[in-house]
């Protein structure tokens, strides 16, 4: 796949301005390249991140993923794949309650991905064409998860996980469940 080397190379995504490398670079079978940078918010702004990814193409930009992509492909995968879907978000929400956060900059540098590969071994047969893949969700989630847990009080990511939850299980609707998906939408 072929990405623009302004922001894709040495195997690490780059941002200009700042000009930084990302933190930690995690490239998907799809080709999107999700990449960790630091942040400067809420309670510890020092190991504070945010993600940005890239797709393929010469002139792609990264950009910051909007929730809606992960969830919009998650609602397409339920129409086969309900219970999976509703599986895989019971196992987000357990580990978004168990985890640690980050409690230093070397543990954000050394952090290896947790649920990933276990997820996209179990559920490899949700894959669908013309959807994301399932390690890019999955990847996003962790992330997310991790970036919330670390400010106390923080709530809106695991209000979206139940959400999901909410809809796999008949109990909202897709509206309430894009809403949630898009912060300021409410």
């Amino acid at each position: 796949m072929t990405y623009n080397t302004k922001y894709y190379h040495d195997n690490s995504l780059w941002q200009l301005k700042p000009a930084a490398e990302a933190i930690n670079t995690y490239k998907t079978k799809d080709g999107i390249v999700i990449g960790m940078f630091q942040g400067s918010r809420g309670e510890y702004p020092k190991i504070d991140f945010i993600v940005k990814i890239l797709k393929p193409g010469e002139n792609e930009r990264p950009f910051p993923p909007l929730h809606s992509l992960w969830v919009v492909d998650l609602m397409l995968k339920i129409n086969d794949f309900k219970k999976e879907v509703n599986e895989i978000i019971k196992f987000y929400i357990s580990f978004y309650n168990a985890l640690e956060p980050f409690k230093d900059a070397k543990s954000r540098v050394d952090y290896k991905l947790q649920t990933v590969e276990t997820i996209t071994k179990k559920y490899n047969h949700i894959e669908q064409a013309h959807t994301l893949s399932l390690e890019y969700v999955t990847t996003i989630i962790e992330l997310f998860c991790i970036n919330e847990k670390r400010t106390t009080g923080a709530y809106m990511f695991k209000d979206l996980l139940q959400k999901l939850l909410d809809y796999t299980e008949n109990k909202c609707d897709y509206i309430d469940l894009l809403r949630a998906s898009a912060p300021g939408f409410r």
